[in-house]
């Protein structure tokens, strides 16, 4: 859709699409502001999709921007899991230890002492265990302790209810009906 007919309807437009209030755009547009008139223009169709179209409009130069500069700072998953592994390998073997005068300390045979940064380490490792899938995050369904109060039938009439909620099939809620009965 091309830009609006009357241009103070196209900057009504335009500055509804940046987010200014009713009253704000309005006024933008070159009007007196009186509410009625100022919601009639602003809800009109024609303006109203000329709002949805610009939006959708930024929306993908957005997207476009974003992938462009993912592209050119070759942001790719293989990369930042390299990085976060070097990361983590670096915080285990630590940082090497100075004296008061600004040289590295050695130990009696010569090797330079680190001390490592563990705290790091943890905070990367639970980064990675993340993006690997490993850590769940766990929270209770319902009411605190409404599953403790049930019987095995109201359990399995439950787990049934919320099986089919998910859109499960049939076999696999017999499935987790027979491994919670053993």
């Amino acid at each position: 859709m091309p830009a609006l007919r009357k241009p103070g309807h196209e900057i009504v437009a335009q500055a509804l699409a940046a987010g200014k209030s009713q009253a704000d755009a309005y006024r933008a547009g070159g009007y007196v502001y009186q509410p009625a008139n100022a919601h009639r223009l602003c809800t009109s169709p024609a303006v109203a999709d000329r709002v949805e179209e610009i939006v959708a409009e930024r929306v993908a130069k957005d997207s476009r921007v974003r992938e462009m500069a993912i592209e050119k700072a070759a942001l790719t998953d293989s990369w930042v899991i390299i990085r976060l592994k070097h990361t983590i390998d670096m915080a285990i073997r630590g940082l090497p230890v100075y004296d008061r005068f600004g040289r590295q300390r050695t130990t009696q045979d010569g090797m330079p002492i680190f001390r490592p940064d563990l705290a790091q380490a943890n905070n990367g490792l639970r980064t990675a265990a993340q993006i690997r899938g490993m850590l769940l995050d766990r929270r209770e369904i319902g009411e605190p302790g409404e599953f403790a109060r049930m019987t095995d039938e109201e359990l399995d009439a439950a787990l049934i209810e919320q099986s089919k909620a998910l859109g499960l099939p049939d076999e696999v809620v017999q499935k987790l009906l027979t491994v919670r009965a053993e």
